[in-house]
């Protein structure tokens, strides 16, 4: 399960009843700008200003996967705007292009903000020493269509994926942070 606080340790303070951190979801709201110059990030979305009984606009993208009403597989990630990316990719990875579980999870990624009108895609070490970057080939090919490359050398959308398969459960997590999955 992966849980929204932002930042680290969220609003840095802990209930002392439940023992939860408590999240800084505010830090999800628009608020108006007097910047005009909106090149390189998106406007402030009105409908995501700050109002009372509001909830800020999230790019959480928990998914749960399900065949026949049976559970095949879910799916998660942390990283703010690239989420929904990460979290697709890694569901096409698997269903569409039959990778195993932990390929899906570990296959280099792209990522489009759309503004500014440039892909991103991964070129980067994770913590464990292993290196992923988008093929050369992909990279060409994605030139050839008129994209605007840059290489990220960190951060991206961490994920992590679920799979049921004949009655048995696969956990996976990111080794771009380092993760280890655990359940119990």
């Amino acid at each position: 399960m992966t849980s929204t606080i932002n930042y680290y340790f969220g609003s840095q303070i802990l209930s002392l009843n439940t023992g939860i951190v408590l999240n800084n979801e505010m830090d999800d709201f628009s608020v108006p700008s007097s910047n005009t110059n909106f090149t390189s990030v998106p406007p402030p979305a009105p409908n995501n200003f700050i109002s009372p009984s509001k909830r800020p606009m999230s790019s959480m993208t928990p998914t749960i996967v399900l065949k026949d009403g049976e559970l095949k597989a879910v799916v998660g990630a942390s990283g703010g705007v690239m989420i929904p990316a990460a979290t697709i990719q890694v569901v096409l990875n698997h269903f569409a292009l039959q990778l195993d579980p932990f390929s899906s999870v570990f296959a280099p990624r792209v990522y489009h903000k759309l503004i500014p009108n440039v892909v991103q895609y991964e070129n980067w070490t994770t913590v464990s020493g292993d290196h992923i970057e988008l093929p050369a080939s992909t990279r060409e090919e994605l030139k050839q269509r008129g994209h605007v490359l840059q290489g990220l050398t960190s951060g991206g959308a961490i994920s992590q994926f679920i799979v049921h398969n004949f009655g048995e459960l696969t956990a996976v997590s990111d080794p771009r942070k380092g993760g280890l999955p655990a359940g119990f």
